[in-house]
């Protein structure tokens, strides 16, 4: 049974149910696949979900903005730009190309980010009903019950996930990326960051290393960076410095093998 979780927690894992009821209505049964810009596989499930969560924030909180990943700026959002003043990120499906075929790795993944804050998060797989939430400066949940990253501290005993993106870092470098999948004990790659992120949180994943080679929307990032966070991890760019918004490359772990890991990354030309 789900615990008590802070009031707006609450409503995302309330709105992300929601969305949930679409997406395993048309789990592998989107027909044939369609892509937009950079080979993105999209459905009609993933802009089903957005406008629903859309207007379920409009309706609660008419003074935000609202970034979304299929539509960008929400109708009727009063916001200037996706990164003024309070914004809710929105990814309606991540793991979109996962969903298509009926691999069972994605997920929903909202967010409130306030200039490089982000205050609130929810990532929820609605396969087996997991709501990862968090609130800035009060942990890190699952449905309730709170989660820490894992107390691995040696990176050859890590099991990391990778997300990697043809134009970025890890691809473009073999021996870099040969150098972290030898330097650790395992790799895994699901093709959903921001399941991927939960994960850590969770102490399932023990880091993550992400080469996108352009900027990272927040959309996709946002959430599972709070998680991170608020689980007791760390999360930065591929040289140690604290993310912002606009980095290409991201690195999350469970804090202990942080270090260990950027140095792997610069050693092999990551600098």
């Amino acid at each position: 049974m789900t615990a008590r979780l802070p009031n707006t927690e609450q409503l995302l894992v309330n709105w992300c149910r929601e969305a949930g009821e679409i997406a395993l209505g048309l789990f592998r049964r989107t027909g044939p696949l369609r892509f937009k810009h950079g080979r993105e596989a999209i459905t009609e499930a993933d802009r089903e979900i957005e406008r629903l969560l859309a207007a379920r924030i409009r309706a609660r909180f008419p003074e935000d903005g609202i970034w979304g990943e299929e539509f960008g700026r929400a109708e009727g959002d009063r916001s200037a730009a996706p990164a003024a003043g309070r914004v809710w990120h929105i990814d309606p499906i991540d793991g979109t190309l996962n969903f298509a075929l009926g691999l069972p790795a994605f997920c929903t993944s909202v967010a409130l980010v306030d200039g490089e804050s982000v205050l609130t998060a929810c990532v929820f797989n609605p396969l087996l009903d997991e709501a990862f939430t968090a609130s800035a400066g009060e942990g890190a949940r699952l449905n309730g019950r709170p989660v820490r990253v894992s107390d691995r501290a040696a990176l050859a005993e890590a099991v990391v996930s990778a997300q990697l993106q043809k134009r970025g870092r890890f691809i473009q470098n073999a021996d870099l990326l040969q150098a972290v999948l030898l330097g650790t004990m395992k790799m895994r790659r699901l093709g959903t960051i921001a399941l991927e992120m939960a994960y850590v949180a969770d102490a399932r994943y023990d880091a993550l290393v992400a080469g996108k080679g352009s900027p990272q929307a927040l959309y996709d990032v946002a959430a599972g960076i709070l998680l991170v966070r608020e689980a007791g991890g760390r999360v930065t760019d591929h040289v140690g410095a604290p993310w912002r918004p606009g980095a290409g490359d991201l690195v999350a772990t469970n804090g202990l093998v942080h270090d260990e890991l950027i140095a792997v990354i610069r050693a092999h030309g990551g600098a």
